[in-house]
């Protein structure tokens, strides 16, 4: 596909956001007594990390997992100008090897003119890095209108994925895609920042919940700076959903209220791989709760040392004029 090249500076917008769940439902307790957890252990989860229900079916396929969420970020999108479908995925084996993920959903999405690959290593912090890889790709390549889609989400295929007790960490089946547009009309994506900080497993000191949440909370500040903007200029933020129990202490090291946190989701779909941040904004941009002109400042973590951060602001939009309301 040919193009002419766009005006430098124009910025990358969050066009769509869409989601899927599967329809089964199961309590934290009905999936934890399957992993041989104790009574007591089980209540940690609920009572101490907030969890409570998740979307988990072990019958689904991963594409009928992920398309849907695709096909309605994509809705209303001219497929031509679709330039790059990158899926990003936590677990590095998600299908077998002879699968190429990112190109069958690209062939499923009509989109086989596209630049498809998948992108992994950072676990869970994923989707935001791609988002900025994504980003970086429509401003050196792209064209004004051009468009990547981002694909985010997986299978919980195995218990050994699933459960991690020592990080309050239970994941669950969830898929989110995002459509990245060059110049367009959405939330504008002010920064991102991520960084990196990989140890071997025999390293001192082990990676902590202390660790993780110092340098994710460096990250998130370092995308904060980057935007020009203040902690205070933030509106929200919109996390990865591992436990509250996490995000308390992240919200104490920032020097904010959990209130300004969005976590009612952790309780409604635990974690969901690296799908969790445009998760939220789904939930929140439903509910009415992104504002016209608000900032909000996406996190993630991944296990294992990965770290994102991502600022974006919606546009303000002027209400229409006394005499120009129906």
């Amino acid at each position: 596909m040919t193009a002419t090249m766009a005006p430098a500076g124009l910025p990358v917008t969050l066009t769509s956001v869409d989601t899927f769940f599967p329809d089964r439902e199961a309590s934290v307790e009905e999936v934890l007594d399957d992993h041989g957890l104790s009574a007591a252990q089980v209540r940690v989860f609920r009572r101490i990390h907030g969890l409570d229900r998740l979307r988990f079916d072990a019958d689904l396929d991963l594409f009928d997992l992920l398309l849907p969420a695709a096909r309605g970020a994509l809705a209303g999108t001219a497929r031509e100008r679709v330039r790059y479908v990158v899926y990003a995925h936590a677990v590095p084996q998600v299908t077998p090897a002879d699968i190429d993920a990112a190109q069958v959903l690209a062939a499923s999405l009509g989109l086989q003119h596209a630049d498809a690959f998948a992108v992994v290593q950072h676990n869970c912090a994923q989707a935001l890095t791609a988002m900025d890889m994504a980003g970086d790709l429509l401003r050196a390549e792209g064209a004004e209108g051009d468009c990547a889609l981002v694909v985010s989400g997986e299978r919980v295929f195995t218990p050994l994925i699933q459960l991690d007790y020592g990080l309050g960490q239970l994941l669950a089946d969830g898929a989110a895609s995002c459509l990245l547009t060059l110049g367009g009309d959405g939330d504008v994506i002010r920064s991102h920042a991520v960084r990196s900080d990989f140890r071997p497993p025999d390293a001192e000191p082990q990676q902590t919940g202390d660790i993780a949440v110092a340098l994710l909370v460096d990250t998130m500040n370092r995308a904060v700076a980057e935007s020009g903007l203040t902690l205070d200029d933030i509106d929200l933020v919109i996390p990865h959903n591992v436990n509250r129990t996490f995000w308390r202490q992240a919200a104490k090291a920032l020097g904010i209220h959990t209130d300004r946190i969005f976590l009612n989701n952790i309780a409604r779909y635990s974690h969901c791989f690296s799908a969790d941040p445009l998760i939220n904004y789904k939930t929140l941009d439903e509910d009415g709760l992104i504002r016209s002109g608000g900032t909000y400042l996406m996190a993630a973590v991944g296990v294992g040392g990965s770290y994102a951060a991502t600022v974006l602001t919606r546009p303000s939009r002027k209400l229409p004029a006394e005499g120009d309301r129906p």
